[in-house]
């Protein structure tokens, strides 16, 4: 039933956009675009149910109107191969007034403000086909948050502008949420140790946040960004018969950005920190106090060519802890995007992940574990 909405849904926007595209009054105010990611993966990773397939990951629909100069209503549908709830299409469903560059309010879904690359995690828009750990693991900040949201840019001298963004709002509780064919991303940690888990079997509730944003752009060349989240949580925690227990909690976070382009040369960094605990409630209810920190960063070279676009991408994250035995990973990527045409993306890249497995999880036992991944990548778009 949940498979029939979706497609009834992605189905009836863009006839409904179309149609609205066609009336003169409107025909200068509407846009519509979106794309279409086919992909193709290999990984001797163990615990996989298949090391290849080849199937669909992504279709995107984004749309926006304008009714007047100041006033915009935006919205972005984005189907992946594990999408189990109608919620979780929709990225972005906003209407936001601009006083001015400097001062924009919005209601309704954003996109996290945080990492600049959750605001273009869109395949046509990226030239890798898996966007940094830190990003789509979802666990550090979460893709969107609906309520409400304040940003804006300044020019305070000549080739130099301050800009912010604050959110208040809600956030869908849901963490590795795996995309691709194999199921294997944005779960590179877990699975040498758990394989396949199944977000659709968690808890998924729905928790108060809280963002904020400061960066400094100059000569629009080179970025400086500092960044804060903090929510409400839950912590799991299984029974004697195995099922999860989930306990409010509290978690906060906390990264940095740098960014530099020159040219067509690209260099893009993060770090991020942050902690999640128990709330004195839940310390009540299970006789202790469970405190958990973790931390990823990333940094990439990108050759933004207007055909070609090699990158090479170094990728850490630990924010899984299972009895007390952490399981950091590192990446190393290299990737080549090809655009032979403006509508039309060719994605090749290769990782290898650094990890550990888990061997005795009661004695605590683990040993390094590595594997290879790789992706083709085909997206169209209009």
């Amino acid at each position: 039933m949940k498979t029939k909405v979706i497609l009834l849904i992605l189905l009836w926007v863009p006839a409904i956009w179309n149609n609205a595209i066609s009336q003169d009054e409107t025909e200068q105010k509407v846009h519509v675009t979106g794309y279409i990611n086919t992909v193709a993966e290999y990984s001797d990773c163990i615990n996989l149910k298949k090391d290849w397939a080849v199937g669909l990951s992504e279709v995107g629909f984004l749309t926006s109107y304008k009714p007047a100069d100041k006033l915009e209503f935006k919205t972005t549908l984005v189907y992946t191969h594990y999408t189990f709830h109608v919620s979780q299409l929709f990225v972005e469903a906003y209407a936001q007034y601009s006083f001015g560059d400097e001062f924009k309010f919005g209601a309704g879904r954003f996109l996290t403000p945080l990492s600049p690359v959750n605001l273009y995690f869109y395949a046509p828009l990226n030239p890798s086909g898996v966007v940094p750990m830190l990003v789509s693991h979802h666990f550090l900040f979460p893709q969107s948050i609906s309520g409400l949201h304040l940003h804006g840019v300044a020019g305070l001298a000549e080739g130099f502008k301050l800009g912010y963004n604050f959110t208040l709002g809600t956030y869908p509780y849901i963490n590795h949420f795996e995309s691709g064919v194999l199921s294997i991303q944005a779960q590179e940690d877990s699975y040498p140790s758990f394989g396949y888990y199944d977000t659709e079997n968690d808890k998924i509730n729905k928790y108060l946040c809280g963002t904020a944003r400061a960066y400094a752009t100059i000569s629009d060349a080179f970025t400086l960004g500092v960044n804060y989240f903090k929510a409400d949580a839950q912590q799991v925690t299984q029974d004697s018969l195995g099922r999860f227990i989930y306990y409010p909690s509290t978690k906060y976070t906390y990264g940095f950005d740098a960014h530099l382009q020159l040219g067509d040369l690209k260099l893009n960094a993060e770090y991020w920190g942050g902690k999640q605990q128990t709330t004195p409630k839940t310390d009540a209810l299970l006789g202790q106090h469970i405190e958990n920190k973790y931390t990823a960063y990333y940094g990439e070279v990108i050759w933004d060519g207007e055909v070609y676009k090699p990158f090479v991408r170094y990728d850490f994250i630990e924010d899984v802890n299972v009895n007390k035995v952490g399981l950091p990973t590192t990446a190393m990527t290299v990737g080549l995007a090809f655009r032979p045409r403006f509508e039309t993306l060719i994605k090749l890249e290769y990782k290898r992940v650094f990890g550990r497995q888990i061997t005795d999880i009661a004695n605590r036992l683990w040993n390094d574990y590595d594997y290879n991944y790789a992706q083709m990548s085909l997206v169209v778009s209009f």
